[in-house]
């Protein structure tokens, strides 16, 4: 059975605790902690508002979170990062604080048009872009239609090629997925199943995972969660992998090995395919900027500009 990760928001309905409960209008502590400092707000963009953590001065590089995920994903990466740099961790539409409108298009290329648009109202023009899993593939995506606009990539276990797809994204596909949705009845085994099935959860604290069922618990959450995985593999996947080939941004490709959404031999693919790219191999899962971060924050900012 692969590794399911991106899809923790089917199996995570159960109660949050008091400890991350919402505080001053923020949906949990982090959020609001991170408002108190100054670094989170929100954003209007095409009628809709997208919760974004902004932090740090410098060349900026922008932080994409992957499926069932949110800006939280980068929570050990953000302070650090933001030492030297201006960092942008942004809540996709459908995730985290932002929108989540029912029947929108979440599809790669709509979250990196999105995301034009949100740089712009941010007063970037051009940055470095570091994504993991879904957010991976939305850089990707942005790289290939505004390479002018693209500095640098960071892509940790990015979604790359139609292969290897996971049964549950064709699961997603079924009419009656985002209602079904809704009414999956879950507790505390499901912190029990989770934690045995991913080396990612497995690292969890009781806060962290409380913090993201909270998360996922946002009204239309799940939905926009079904909508995102139905628009995983676009029906032009072809063009896409294709134009992979044509990026020019320098990228580095951090892996987990014990990867088994997006396994290894997709990310020696990838690098191999794209021009300016280099790989590193980490002892980790999926998601490596939450099992190995103080690694992955020292490989960034080796490789990111200054």
């Amino acid at each position: 059975m692969k590794t399911i990760w991106f899809a923790l928001p089917w199996l995570a309905g159960g109660c949050a605790s008091a400890a991350t409960s919402a505080s001053a209008g923020r949906l949990t502590a982090y959020r609001a902690a991170l408002e108190r400092e100054g670094s989170l707000r929100d954003v209007e963009l095409d009628g809709y508002r997208y919760c974004v953590a902004d932090r740090g001065a410098g060349k900026p590089v922008v932080l994409l979170h992957g499926l069932g995920g949110s800006l939280y994903d980068w929570r050990h990466v953000l302070r650090p990062l933001s030492e030297d740099r201006r960092v942008i961790a942004v809540d996709l539409l459908g995730a985290g604080e932002s929108d989540k409108p029912e029947g929108e298009d979440y599809s790669v290329a709509a979250q990196a048009r999105r995301l034009r648009g949100l740089l712009d109202r941010l007063g970037v023009g051009r940055a470095s872009l570091a994504g993991n899993s879904f957010g991976g593939g939305v850089a990707l995506r942005f790289a290939q239609d505004w390479p002018e606009r693209t500095d640098r990539l960071v892509l940790l276990n990015s979604i790359c090629y139609a292969e290897e797809t996971p049964c549950y994204l064709w699961a997603a596909k079924l009419p009656c997925a985002d209602t079904l949705v809704d009414w999956i009845p879950l507790g505390d085994a499901t912190r029990w199943v989770l934690r045995g099935s991913t080396g990612t959860v497995g690292r969890l604290s009781d806060e962290e995972l409380d913090t993201y069922i909270e998360e996922i618990r946002a009204p239309g959450r799940r939905r926009a969660l079904v909508g995102t995985l139905r628009a995983v593999v676009p029906p032009d996947v072809r063009e896409f992998e294709a134009r992979l080939r044509t990026i020019r941004a320098p990228a580095l490709l951090v892996w987990g090995r014990e990867d088994r959404t997006v396994p290894l031999a997709l990310g020696r693919r990838l690098a191999s395919e794209l021009p300016d790219a280099r790989l590193v191999v980490l002892d980790a899962g999926h998601v490596p900027n939450q099992e190995r971060p103080e690694e992955v924050v020292r490989l960034m900012r080796d490789f990111l500009p200054d």
